[in-house]
């Protein structure tokens, strides 16, 4: 009995420490997922996800799409070239660019200081300009 109660305890564990997608948690690597290292503090900060984006409703390359949350796909804004976001990009949406999704609660002028070549230009322009509330 023991044994099976260790056993099931060590599932449990194991099972938490999986890179599967849990709750809307996508995978590393994926789409969508960007895990940044502060190097200075020496911990670990993470720009939101927007959880799983169909692979379809990434905008063409060149382009982006505004994607909120708390729409199904169907319900999202279309593709469009990324000059005509600037000042028009609420914060709290993301930016579907090259197949990523940036967080425009995220400090990327930041990220970019840090790690220059990291953000892509179209990016940074929009996000210079995102509506504050």
């Amino acid at each position: 009995m023991r044994n099976t109660v260790l056993l099931f305890g060590a599932i449990l564990v194991l099972g938490g420490c999986s890179t599967r997608s849990v709750g809307g948690v996508p995978i590393p690597g994926e789409p969508g997922d960007v895990i940044l290292d502060d190097d200075r503090r020496g911990d670990r900060e993470r720009a939101r996800s927007p959880g799983e984006v169909p692979p379809g409703h990434y905008p063409p390359p060149g382009e982006c799409r505004l994607w909120y949350v708390d729409r199904p796909p169907g319900h999202q804004p279309p593709p469009s070239r990324c000059d005509s976001l600037v000042g028009r990009v609420p914060f709290g949406a993301f930016v579907l660019y090259n197949r990523k999704a940036w967080d425009t609660e995220y400090d990327w002028r930041r990220e970019e200081s840090r790690r220059p070549g990291s953000v892509p230009e179209a990016v940074l322009r929009i996000m210079t300009a995102v509506r504050r509330r």
